[in-house]
This record gives C-alpha cells, structure tokens and sequence, in this order.
C-alpha cells in the first residue's frame, strides 16, 4: 500500500476546465470516496490517477514518486470498472490470472494467487467458468479478484456496483468494506451514490463542477457541511432548507422560520448571526431533528414544539417519514413509525435545533463553521 497526493490537477479539454485545481492527499490504507453528480468530474480525477488521462497542471504522486507522465502499467496500480471488463472466453481462474500472466509470473505462483483470491471471494466453486454463466455480483467479484490478485499499492473502483440491483449493492458494499479492512489497503472510490459514500469511506471529498467542495470524515460532512450543495447532497433524505428571518428578542437572536405563526427558533451559535439581523438566511435542519414530540427533550433550550399540517407520510418500516410544508418549503420530518399521522391533519412536531447549521442565502456558504 502507498500513499497519494493529488497536487493541484487541472485538466482542460480545449477551453473547457473540467478539474479546477483539485488538491487532495491520501495517506498510506486510506479509503477515499470521491463523490457528486454526474459531469463533476470525478471520473475524469481517477482516470488521471490511472493514467488513462493526461493532466494539463499539476502533479501525482504514488508512494512520494511522482508518476504524473508514467504510462499506466509503470503506476503499481490496478483498477476495477464498472462495465466488469471481463474476457468472455476466459474461465473465472484465467481472468484473475491474466494480469500475472502479463506480468510474467510463474504458472504455480499465479495458481496460488488465484486460490487464495478466489477462497476470500468466496468463488472458488466458480472457477472454471466463463462471465457468462455468471450473475451480476459474482462477475463484479471476479473483476475485483483480478485487481486483488496483482497485489498493487493502490486500487481504483469506478463506480464497481451501480450495475447491481440494490440488494446486491448492499452485499457487495459489505464485502468491500471487509476486504479493506483485512487487507488494509490504499483505496480511491468514485460514485455518485452518497450512501455508498457514507457507509465505505475513511474519507470523502465531495465534488461539483470539477472543484473539492470539502474533504473530511463521513460523520465531519454529515453534521457540518460546508455549503448548500454539499448539506443538500450528502444524506438519505436531503437536509431541509428553511428561509428564516433572523429577528432580536428579549431571549436573543432567534429565528423566525413561518411569518404567519411567527414561530421562533433558538441558534446555538449567536455570534454568527448578529450581522444577519433583519436579514433573511437559510436553515438546515436534518430530519430526524424534526420529529414528534418527546417527553424527555422537555426543558431543552433548543426544542421548539409547533404545528404543521401532513401533506404525505411514507412509512419506512423503521421509522416514518412525515412531509409537511413551512410556506413554499416542503419539509421531511423523521417520526416513529408507531406515530400516526394522516394527510390533511394538524399535529405538533418537535424542532431540536441543536444541532442545526446557517448558511448565507446568496452565497450559499456557511455561516456558522465551528
């Protein structure tokens, strides 16, 4: 395993930019996501690291070396696609092989490679066939027993599991968060899926528009994004988004989130907001931090009890999800599923606000970075 540092990329096509100097250091057994829509640039990043791009600035090191103009196979890297990328006339043995082979590896080293690859895949019994006997998920772990069986000091997974189904998705995420953590290796991850992001990575940087948007921890971006789009995309259902007026009070600076009710939030963070008063802000509040009423949060100064009225519940099993609208806002609210509410109805939802961040509305920055 080796470390990555990414310094200072950009690629244009043209006059089109479409890695904006990214900067990005990985350490040593690191599992890095890159993540965001489509047309960020994500992708474009990984194949740079592969090789398969050249960059137009900047540079890439691999283990402190720095391989920005090395050809591909001088990188010590090995790859797993989306498409699979199978040899259809190949059995499973020949395809994890292959790449040894190329290699000029002995046939009975290669034979052991393949063993113990295929023992802790779990595709011993597949061996001696061919991808098109295969499902969907034992091809995607005969395309990642290939990569294993190189031993590189890096992997690249490009979006490895969005030809699954979902449950398969989910199994194969667990398989892969395993083998990471057995073999320790350095992994840089693309996908779109902000799940698989938050579920996988040591480490996620968040992409638009060819730029890092952040870089931190699942749990780090999660609780303080660093801007709307960041808040908006990461998290399953999306943070809501609340025009609120920032108004003085005997208590303080509060927020009013509904000018009809005129009902007013604390804000943890005070000194934020003082150059906000009489200004119009956005409020993210997750949400599970808008849920029914419970006794023991009573008391709390940052609880707020208020009415809404239920356009839509989608009960989810574990919990329900509860959509309300606050003026032209539509809100998710995350209740207990014992918690009945029906559509058209008035009922008392609790906002902690907590745990709630500020941004700019124009900017759409943060406001309130600790």
């Amino acid at each position: 395993m080796a470390n990555l540092i990414i310094d200072n990329v950009v690629k244009r096509y043209g006059q089109t930019e479409v890695l904006k100097g990214i900067n990005i250091s990985i350490e040593a057994g690191e599992f890095l996501i890159l993540v965001g829509p489509s047309g960020c640039g994500k992708s474009t990043l990984m194949n740079a690291i592969a090789g398969l791009e050249d960059v137009t600035e900047g540079r890439i090191l691999i283990d402190n070396n720095d391989v920005t103009y090395a050809n591909p196979k001088d990188r010590d890297i090995a790859m797993v696609f989306q498409s699979y990328a199978l040899y259809p006339n190949m059995t499973v043995g020949q395809n994890i092989s292959f790449g040894l082979e190329m290699r000029k590896v002995p046939k009975e080293d290669r034979d052991i490679e393949v063993a113990r690859v295929a023992e802790m895949l779990q595709i011993t019994h597949l061996l001696h066939r061919k991808p098109a006997q295969l499902s969907g998920g034992q091809r995607q772990r005969v395309a990642m027993g290939r990569a294993l069986a190189r031993r590189p000091q890096l992997y690249l997974f490009d979006e490895p599991l969005s030809n699954l189904d979902a449950k398969l998705r989910v199994e194969m995420r667990t398989e892969i968060k395993k083998l990471h953590q057995k073999l320790g290796t350095t992994i840089v991850y693309v996908t779109h899926d902000q799940i698989e992001a938050m579920t996988l990575a040591d480490r996620i940087a968040v992409m638009k528009d060819g730029e890092v948007q952040q870089l931190g921890t699942p749990q780090e971006i999660y609780d303080n994004p660093t801007n709307l789009f960041v808040a908006g995309f990461m998290g399953s259902p999306a943070m809501n988004f609340i025009p609120t007026k920032v108004v003085e009070t005997e208590k303080g600076l509060m927020l009013e989130i509904n000018a009809a009710q005129k009902t007013l939030l604390p804000f943890p963070r005070q000194e934020c907001l003082k150059s906000y008063v009489g200004q119009t802000i956005m409020l993210g509040l997750r949400p599970e931090m808008i849920t029914e009423p419970q006794a023991h949060k009573e008391g709390d100064a940052f609880v707020v009890t208020t009415e809404i009225e239920v356009e839509v519940t989608e009960p989810m099993g574990a919990d329900t999800m509860i959509i309300t609208r606050i003026e032209d806002n539509e809100i998710n609210c995350r209740s207990h599923p014992a918690y009945t509410a029906k559509p058209g109805e008035n009922i008392n939802m609790m906002f902690d606000t907590s745990k709630a961040v500020a941004f700019d509305q124009k900017t759409g920055v943060r406001i309130d970075a600790q």
